[in-house]
């Protein structure tokens, strides 16, 4: 029956319902509301309703030994929820447009028990900032527990909180995409026409997006527990669809569930093999400023996920980096190395995984959005090349601060409703604001390169001794820097290869995953095999410094710069080689993340294993050097 009820709700999520929201309308005050309604009035939750309220009886604040007699209602600006009186569960409308929409039905789970009744609901709290209610439920056998719905002032979001008893939260809002966003490596994207199974399990992360309303609405849950996995299940109807997630509360009390709201906050573009490096326009507007996120699916079930470019009103591109940094700002010494040039012609790029390409996505300077997809993915130099293939999905993941791109303050974006729920400091430990930070020391020797011979093509190597004596140093500091990091992977892979090969031994049974991914992990070792004689060591690149100054720093004869470009072209040689070596590792780290994410969902049994890989992963994609993210 609820299962009925929901698809019958959820039905009208594309659907108007117009009604003229008089005193709590979607630009009212945002202050909460609690509000005791008759369950005729309130379930299924209308426009009308909520606007005449007919029978309504408005708790006054403070007001919290009120004993209802029917059905409780949380209200504010952004969202309303509707206290089901016979069944812990809680129907979340979202106000954030003209629309009405039920986004999601929310039960607890006691003792694995879902099938629970309500015996009673008490007020905890009862002010214009914020309404908490308390569902004490029952299971069959007669156990008794709790759980708290919380909905405060002009919050996009309802906070759950487990209390004695509650174990997991059931959220059920039917819809075919899900993503799990990775701020380390690509998003994972389940699709549901391609889970060829009922139940899956997937990684336990903080953050899910579920992609409903038919591009108007996300739903994201936010748990501050990671301890525990995931389990989805499926409709076995055609169309295939999420029909519900069960995320579990584990160390930790709370879950949010938030909703995303706007007339195309979402947009899902299919994307074929003949597409590739094809100018396409998507046909979809953003529905305001903001860091625009797309995932892109490969041929092999893989996600490649990429950031829009911002087209200036005078025709340049730019892009923002996390956290509101601004890309095009180049900062060479300490930072990034190097300017972001996305201006070239047709927007090319050169990076040492994909080489020479168009950036595949961006909107113009009149608000239209495009993607070029890529004409191959490559894993590693001479490895395998993988076209898009299939849905490319488009969301909003950070607010853009950089003139004239700012997101408008009432918008919201995934980071935004991470920060407010979680809170900043919680927030910025999940995101792990540390692993984002480059790890860099010098300056590229391309950088060094173009300086001192600029130096010695003026001929004023000896008034500018100095400059040349420190741009060396930094450069060898660089060739040091990025080969420890080289060294890292190497290791990694060594010892993943050890832990996947323990895992075939203990279970047999696992051997063919384990397989794929030693096939992957070995790549780094063939390829850094294959690199070994050019990138020679940091002692080498010191050694050719220290030459560099004994015989050229105060040599001022005609062939001085055919002297100086040959020898800072050893350093560039050594740099380039670095440079491709330490993106395809990274690469192959996160095609293991991946990999293993798919894996847990299509194959539950292999969850312990898939866990620890992505754990492993993760460590490792953490402080980067400058030149291993290849989307950047």
């Amino acid at each position: 029956m609820v299962r009925d009820d929901l698809a019958r709700c959820l039905g009208m999520l594309s659907a108007t319902l117009l009604g003229a929201i008089a005193s709590i309308g979607v630009a009212a005050d945002p202050s909460a509301c609690l509000y005791d309604a008759p369950a005729a009035s309130a379930v299924p939750l209308t426009a009308a309703g909520l606007s005449e309220r007919a029978g309504w009886n408005r708790i006054e604040e403070d007001n919290t030994s009120h004993v209802f007699q029917g059905t409780a209602v949380l209200t504010n600006d952004k969202i309303a929820a509707v206290l089901s009186k016979d069944v812990p569960e809680l129907a979340v409308y979202s106000r954030q447009t003209q629309e009405l929409s039920l986004c999601a039905l929310l039960r607890p789970v006691c003792r694995e028990q879902s099938d629970l009744k309500m015996r009673r609901v008490a007020i905890h709290e009862n002010t214009s900032a914020s309404v908490v209610v308390d569902a004490e439920c029952v299971t069959a056998d007669g156990q008794a527990c709790h759980i708290s719905f919380e909905l405060a002032a002009g919050a996009a979001f309802v906070k759950t909180t487990a209390g004695k008893g509650v174990t997991k939260l059931t959220v059920k809002s039917p819809c075919r995409f899900a993503v799990l966003p990775d701020f380390f490596g690509d998003d994972m994207v389940l699709d549901a026409e391609q889970l060829g199974v009922s139940q899956a399990q997937i990684p336990a992360e903080n953050f899910l997006l579920q992609m409903i309303g038919g591009g108007d609405a996300i739903l994201m849950t936010v748990a501050q527990n990671r301890d525990n996995d995931i389990r989805v299940s499926l409709a076995q109807n055609s169309p295939r669809q999420i029909e519900s997630v069960d995320i579990s509360y584990g160390k930790e009390p709370n879950i949010w569930v938030a909703v995303l709201a706007d007339k195309e906050i979402w947009h899902e573009r299919g994307v074929t093999l003949n597409d590739a490096d094809k100018v396409i326009e998507m046909n979809w507007h953003a529905p305001y400023q903001a860091l625009w996120r797309v995932d892109f699916s490969a041929a092999d079930g893989m996600t490649d996920s990429w950031q829009m470019l911002l087209q200036h009103p005078e025709g340049k591109y730019v892009m923002q980096n996390w956290f509101g940094e601004d890309s095009s700002q180049g900062q060479r010494f300490g930072g990034e190395f190097g300017d972001r040039d996305w201006n070239k012609p047709g927007r090319r790029r050169w990076n040492p995984v994909l080489g020479s390409f168009s950036y595949p996505c961006w909107i113009d300077n009149v608000g239209r959005a495009f993607m070029q997809p890529l004409k191959a993915r490559r894993y590693v130099e001479g490895g395998e090349v993988c076209n898009f293939d299939g849905p490319a999905i488009v969301y909003p993941l950070d607010r853009v601060k950089q003139m004239p791109f700012v997101t408008p303050l009432e918008k919201l974006t995934v980071v935004d409703l991470v920060r407010m729920t979680l809170g900043v400091g919680p927030c910025e430990y999940i995101l792990d604001l540390e692993g984002q930070k480059r790890n860099s020391r010098g300056v590229a020797t391309c950088y060094a390169r173009d300086v001192i011979n600029a130096i010695y093509k003026e001929n004023t190597q000896l008034q500018r001794a100095p400059a040349i004596d420190e741009h060396l140093t930094m450069a060898v500091s660089f060739i040091r820097n990025v080969r420890e990091r080289i060294d890292q992977y190497v290791v990694f892979s060594r010892e993943m290869a050890g832990y996947l090969e323990e895992q075939k031994k203990r279970d047999p049974a696992c051997a063919k995953f384990c397989d794929e991914l030693l096939a992957i992990t070995k790549r780094t070792d063939q390829y850094f095999e294959s690199k070994r004689q050019a990138i020679h060591t940091p002692e080498f690149a010191q050694e050719t410094a220290d030459r560099f100054r004994k015989e050229l720093l105060t040599y001022s004869e005609k062939d001085a710069f055919t002297k100086c470009e040959a020898q800072m072209n050893v350093f560039t040689s050594i740099g380039g080689a670095q440079d491709g070596l330490v993106a395809a590792c990274r690469t192959i780290v996160k095609t293991l993340r991946q990999r293993a994410g798919i894996a847990m969902a299509q194959h539950p049994e292999l969850t312990d294993i898939c866990t620890e890989v992505r754990n492993r992963t993760q460590k490792m994609l953490r402080n980067p050097t400058a030149y291993e993210a290849p989307q950047h």
